[in-house]
């Protein structure tokens, strides 16, 4: 495969996760009630979300409500534990090891896993599973391309080569009986050399290294040092062969029948779905880990549910602060929440508004300002360096967004493993210096004509903050017009026009071309070079298009940090990462907004991951009741 893959799929990271950035969630509640904020409803338990969900299907889920809905009826091998990020427990997986070089996974099931329909869970299962999302060749392939390969390759094999493997892949899945395969069946599927190989009716080995996180000449794989993260993800769940089977089958493109359909192994059926009002979770009576989960009470994750849950899709945030003053909803998620309504909330005694830890925020989104380096004027080192010394960070932060924000140095988001090892300052604002760098540049008289800037209009922050921006600009002769765009506009002029071959964010459309907007980027799961692919790495899509950064010693640094087991090299990178792109001024690093908890006090028993933040995915409602 050529790198344009590489690209596409790092544009379906951003569409995966681009919600959730901006989304606000419910996590830890106290313990008691309040009986003058009893909810209207205890059992279903109404939850109001801002963003709807178009499919349920784990293979093609995207956006966090989507995540969310096929975290609660699916379940990936493992899961973060509790509020850590760098430990994990058992999901399917009872238990795993990894091989010295960390090339090879073992993952032995838990015994008598089953989906809710009675079919059995087994490695076999697993390896059907792995491979269909392979096979899909799009939606969320990206999960496990840059590891695992399908058999036989790598992910750098002639397209000739892969488009024959991918056929004979595709009717293996299509025809394989997976709950008795046959002895040719199981022979390739214990078969070495591949990414997904059975060692035995429970055990699944997980061979990295055929993925795009390799050297495309030498064919070198890296050791990825966050496969558990990666696998706590729906990229590691079980989806049941059999019903695939009889329901439109594996193709390259997405299954309409697992879009609107749920057969998983998760705690909750999804009883009813509608894509444009909502949907409603109701417990499994046939869930398969109550016993697992009464011998384990400390895993959260393998817990069976209480109560059930009733989404209601509430696009207006004007009813979702209604429905929880009113006590319709126990708690809400917003597109944005900002100071104003942040205030609106926090005035009512029936609802906790909680500011929540820095990672947390991290996880759902930072953002900056990029300068595309391949146009003028921002292909001058010393503009660069004057725009970032022009920008009053903390005006903007108490402005624009009520204190509720931090300022931060890339290319790693705040609290995140290799986040600015050598504490470097951000960039201090500084008129005179930024004045000084102007006069040292080619257009020590400023630059003309004026430059479109985008910015998503998420709320009126953005729109303040791109207000703000154009003041501190103008002051040293660079002249911005602020574009508003919308989610799908924005994920648009982060590619290439298949047209021309240049990138739709330096064209007319749309109001462009935008030699310099805001761009921010937020998690799918935990780990550092899941920012790094998509901000650092030159064909990132946060980057390719936007900033225009192409530095081969940082390609070099983001590849050789996912593999990195030594804990002082995997410092070293990110630190030598860090300083080339600070020295180079790539990007104004801007702020990370603070997220928000909002539920109603009575709310009892859900449980806070890391990830909890960004992707309903990792946050169970398995143990959720209402006092």
């Amino acid at each position: 495969m050529n790198p344009t893959w590489v690209r596409i799929i790092a544009v379906a990271v951003v569409v995966g996760v681009v919600v959730s950035g901006i989304g606000i969630y419910y996590f830890v509640v106290r313990n008691g009630g309040n009986t003058s904020c009893a909810l209207k409803s205890k059992n279903p338990i109404v939850i109001d979300q801002a963003e709807k969900v178009a499919s349920i299907d784990p293979h093609a889920a995207f956006s966090t409500p989507e995540w969310g809905a096929v975290q609660q009826t699916y379940q990936p091998l493992v899961m973060y534990n509790g509020t850590s990020y760098t430990n994990f427990s058992p999901m399917l997986a009872q238990n795993w090891s990894s091989s010295a070089d960390g090339f090879h996974w073992n993952f032995t099931l838990f015994p008598g896993i089953h989906f809710s329909n009675g079919d059995p869970v087994t490695a076999y299962t697993m390896w059907f599973s792995f491979y269909r999302l392979l096979a899909l060749q799009g939606a969320d392939q990206y999960l496990l391309s840059e590891n695992f390969w399908i058999p036989g390759l790598n992910y750098y094999a002639p397209a000739t080569q892969n488009q024959a493997e991918f056929a004979n892949l595709t009717q293996e899945l299509n025809t394989w009986d997976f709950l008795h395969p046959s002895g040719a069946a199981i022979a390739a599927m214990t078969a070495p050399n591949q990414s997904f190989q059975v060692l035995d009716n429970r055990t699944i080995e997980l061979n990295l290294g055929n993925g795009y996180l390799e050297n495309s000449t030498t064919f070198l794989g890296v050791p990825y040092k966050f496969l558990l993260a990666e696998m706590a993800t729906p990229g590691g769940v079980a989806v049941d062969p059999v019903v695939i089977q009889a329901n439109g089958g594996v193709t390259n493109g997405l299954n309409a029948w697992m879009s609107t359909h749920s057969v998983g192994t998760g705690p909750y059926l999804i009883s009813s779905f509608d894509p444009v009002s909502g949907m409603t979770f109701t417990p499994d009576p046939n869930y398969w880990a109550a016993g697992a989960a009464a011998k384990e009470p400390w895993n959260v994750n393998l817990q069976p549910a209480k109560s059930t849950i009733q989404v209601n899709f509430q696009l207006d945030p004007a009813i979702n602060v209604q429905d929880l003053k009113s006590k319709t909803a126990a708690s809400a998620s917003f597109a944005y929440l900002g100071p104003d309504t942040v205030h609106q909330l926090q005035a009512s005694s029936c609802l906790t508004v909680r500011a929540e830890s820095l990672v947390y925020s991290s996880s759902s989104g930072a953002w900056w300002v990029y300068m595309n380096q391949s146009v003028a004027p921002f292909n001058n080192l010393s503009v660069r360096e004057a725009v970032v010394h022009a920008i009053d960070i903390n005006q903007i932060i108490t402005e624009a967004f009520g204190g509720y924000a931090s300022s931060w140095v890339g290319p790693v988001p705040p609290s995140y493993p290799g986040y600015n090892p050598q504490n470097l300052p951000p960039y201090p604002y500084n008129l005179t210096l930024a004045k000084q760098e102007m006069a040292n540049s080619p257009y020590p008289n400023g630059y003309s004509p004026t430059l479109n800037y985008e910015y998503l209009n998420t709320g009126p922050d953005w729109a303040n903050m791109a207000l703000l921006l154009k003041n501190d600009l103008q002051k040293i002769g660079i002249s911005i017009n602020p574009v508003p765009m919308g989610l799908d506009t924005f994920y648009q002029i982060q590619t290439i026009d298949p047209s021309t071959g240049q990138c739709l964010s330096m064209e007319t459309q749309n109001g462009g071309p935008f030699p310099i907007g805001q761009d921010f980027y937020a998690s799918d799961y935990i780990s550092p070079d899941d920012w790094t692919q998509q901000d650092a790495l030159s064909y990132g899509t946060a980057n390719l298009c936007m900033s225009g950064y192409n530095n081969a010693t940082v390609n070099n640094l983001v590849t050789d940090a996912t593999g990195q087991r030594n804990p002082a090299a995997f410092t070293n990178d990110y630190a030598e990462m860090t300083s080339i792109m600070y020295n180079n001024y790539t990007d104004a690093w801007l702020v990370c907004p603070t997220l928000f908890t909002v539920y109603n006090p009575t709310l009892q028993g859900i449980v806070s991951t890391p990830m909890g933040s960004t992707t309903l995915s990792t946050m169970e409602w398995n143990s959720v009741y209402a006092s």
